[in-house]
Order: C-alpha cells, then structure tokens, then sequence
C-alpha cells in the first residue's frame, strides 16, 4: 500500500484518524477501507486493527530513535508514567532553545521531540541521574531541565548537575501552586466537611428531578489540582439556590427546580458561602499563575507581569498565596537572566502522557508492553515523507527487538502464566463449548 499515491494517501488517512482524531484501532482499520473505496484503490485495501497498531508503533519507534541534533541548548521535560506492578518509565521530551523563543503561544505536541523512554523496575536518584547521563552522551548538556521535582527526579537532576555545571532546574508551576492550595486547604477545616457534604449530595440527588445538578465526583488522583470544580458547583449551585429564593429563575427552570426541592438539597450550601468566595479566589489565582507562566515561561517577561497580573486581594490567605507564586516566579526568572525565557509548564509533557495512554488503549492490567511506543508517536505529525522513513527503517523486526530490550515481561504475560486454567476448567470448557449455541 506504501508504494504508491493512492497507498500512502490511504495510509494517511488512517494513522492521522489515530494519532489527531483519537480513532480506535478497529475503526481506523474500517477507515482503511472505507477511504480506499473513496480513493478508488482496492489493492491491500483493508488493514486489521493489529496492522493499524503495528503502523502507529513502527512511527513511534522512528521518533524515539531517529538521530537528534547534538547541542547544549536543549530544553528538557521530564517525568514518571507508573503503571501497575513496579515498574516505571521515564519520559524526556525535549525542544531547541532556539525553537521554543521563536514560538509565542503555549508549547503543543508537534512542537515537542521524544528524546527517551526508558522503562526501569526500580528507580532512585542515582538511577534517574544515570538514565539522564545516557541522554547527555546522545544529545548533550541540556540547557535546563523542567519537571515536578519527584523526590528521585529531584536527585537525579541534583546529582547530574553536580557533574555538569549551568544546567538550571526548573519548578513546575502547576505541581507548585498545587502544592501551596494543597497546604491551605489542608489547614482549613471547613475544606473536608465540604467535600463530604458534596459527597452525601450527590447521593441524595442522583436520582432526583436535581440530577442533573449533582457534584462532581472528587479526583482520587492529583485532587489539588482540581478542586476548581468542586467550589465551582459549589458556587454555582449556590446561585441558582438564591435566584430561586428572589423569585428570578426563568419559566423554564420554575418548572422543573421547586424551591422546596432546591432547599432540601442545597440549602447546606449557606453554611459555606464565605468559604466558597475564599476558594474561588485561590482556585483562580492558581489558574491564571498557570496560564501567565504556560504562556510567557520563566523570565524577564514574567517578573514584571505576575505581581500586576494576579492582583491585590483583601483576604489574608489568598494575599499570602499571591505572595508566595509570585516569589516563586520571581525567583525562577531570575535563575534564567539573559536567557530571554524558558519553559515553566511541564502540561504538554502530561499532555502527551495523557494521549499515549489513549493510543495503548485500555487494559484489564495496566503494565507496559510495547503500546508504550505510543508515547512517542503522540508527538508526530505524520506526513508522507515522515511515514515513509518510519516504515521503511523500523520494521517488525525493529519493533520486536526494542520490546525484548527494553521492556520487561509484562504483567499480562506473568498472568497467563501463573493463572493459567487448572486441568477442571480446560474440561468444563470442553463440555460447555458442546452445548453452546452458535449465535
């Protein structure tokens, strides 16, 4: 199908459905075919969805190891993904100095390269710190290196500074500002008592004319960096509860919220609303301190802006956090100087994270396997060029390879081997298989 125009033009289609349009493998696969009857090609029309998959991981693994340019001007992102069991992968996404000046808006996945993955079964300061050494002898010191300051990310980068001197550590600002909301609400006893009263709500309305007014289910991970919709509905159901009191809700709505109902319901509310002004005043100082320093970065730009940005407050709490973001920016532009700026988000590196695992798909257990390529593919844009080069220098084989090398053996595979079915059930199955129709 790659040989000609009609082939990679299909061939298109299908991995930009994938990669752009989150298309499922089985439905990129009829894709496949359905534009093949378009483009009026019918050789090698049809691909399976493991062809499709095999196609988005050979395109993954030409990103991952195509040569990068060697210079010391690279900007490093980097993380942790955990799965379940015990192992870890590190991530390094990495753009040119040069490359992120000339870009004025948020950084996005094509901007990005995937320097490394590399999947380890434990890590420590001292394994991050010769997993990163490894990428300096590829690529070279980097210029700076972002990330959330994980206790072995942060020694790892401590530990390769010590042996490479100028590289400037950076603090992502979304992890630090969650940080700092996470102490205030921690100190806040009303905080709890709300979140549990959210909880009994939406209970107690699920299956009400008020559904549909529901709290959000809390975040059982990263929660402090989305407690924005938790004081948002709380706000927001407040509202309605007093246009409703003040006799100001539309026909529409006086037909389907009875106040009494609305009382019942939410008149816990009343208890809340001066906290409620509290944390909608954190929620958005934290919001607009990550958009200013996703958009501008750390620098020159950012110092004179962040104090005049987030403003003046009254309240003593949210005055102190201001405070203390705006120290922090302050402190990290100056880490920068006549740099110009660096990058200070990490949300495109967990942007991509996000997208690989929507790549992989979902699994009844979450180890890695080689869907772990997928990471790297998410930060392609595919053209025809770039698709011929993949396929043409990663082959099958290439893939195997990296997997046997790379990745250990998965949790799926040490499952089918230890919970394999006992000499009963083999029999029962035979028996069943007998008697079961053929629908």
């Amino acid at each position: 199908m790659v040989g000609s125009f009609f082939g990679i033009a299909v061939l298109l289609v299908v991995v930009r459905s994938v990669l752009e349009a989150a298309t499922s493998l089985r439905a990129a696969s009829e894709v496949c075919y359905i534009s093949a009857q378009a483009f009026n090609y019918a050789e090698d029309a049809e691909m399976s969805h493991t062809s499709v998959q095999n196609v988005v991981l050979r395109i993954g693994l030409h990103e991952l190891t195509r040569p990068k340019e060697r210079a010391e001007d690279w900007i490093w992102m980097i993380d942790h993904t955990i799965q379940a069991g015990t192992t870890k992968c590190l991530i390094v996404l990495g753009i040119r100095h040069a490359n992120y000046l000339a870009i004025n808006r948020p950084l996005e996945h094509r901007d990005m390269q995937v320097l490394s993955l590399q999947p380890v079964e434990v890590s420590s300061g001292t394994i991050v710190e010769a997993q990163l050494e490894a990428l300096v002898s590829q690529v070279g010191k980097p210029l700076s290196i972002l990330s959330d300051r994980g206790s072995d990310l942060k020694k790892g980068v401590e530990l390769l500074g010590e042996k490479h001197s100028g590289i400037i550590s950076l603090y992502d600002i979304v992890h630090i500002v969650s940080r700092m909301s996470e102490k205030i609400m921690n100190a806040d006893s009303r905080w709890p008592a709300y979140r549990q009263a959210c909880c009994r709500c939406a209970n107690a309305t699920r299956q009400t004319t008020l559904a549909h007014m529901k709290p959000p289910t809390p975040k059982s991970k990263a929660r402090y960096m989305h407690i924005d919709e938790e004081v948002r509905w709380g706000a927001r159901s407040l509202a309605i509860l007093d246009q409703a009191r003040n006799g100001k809700l539309s026909c529409e709505q006086k037909a389907q919220l009875s106040l009494d109902e609305l009382e019942k319901q939410l008149g816990w509310l009343d208890e809340y609303r001066q906290s409620l002004i509290q944390w909608e005043a954190i929620t958005h100082i934290v919001k607009k301190s990550c958009r200013l320093v996703r958009t501008c970065g750390y620098g020159a730009a950012l110092q004179q802006r962040i104090a005049a940005e987030l403003g003046e407050w009254k309240d003593l709490t949210v005055s102190a956090l201001v405070k203390d973001i705006v120290t922090h920016c302050e402190q990290s532009s100056q880490l920068v100087g006549l740099r110009g700026r660096l990058p200070g988000s990490t949300e495109v590196l967990e942007s991509v994270i996000g997208k690989g695992k929507q790549l992989a798909g979902s699994h009844p257990i979450g180890s890695f396997t080689r869907q772990l390529l997928a990471l790297a593919s998410a930060v392609v844009t595919p053209t025809a060029e770039y698709v011929r080069a993949s396929l043409s220098t990663c082959r099958i084989k290439h893939l195997k390879r990296w997997c046997l090398e790379n990745l250990p053996v998965s949790m799926q595979a040490n499952r089918r081997r230890d919970l394999a079915p006992t000499e009963a059930e083999q029999k029962l199955r035979k028996q069943l298989s007998v008697q079961s129709p053929n629908f």
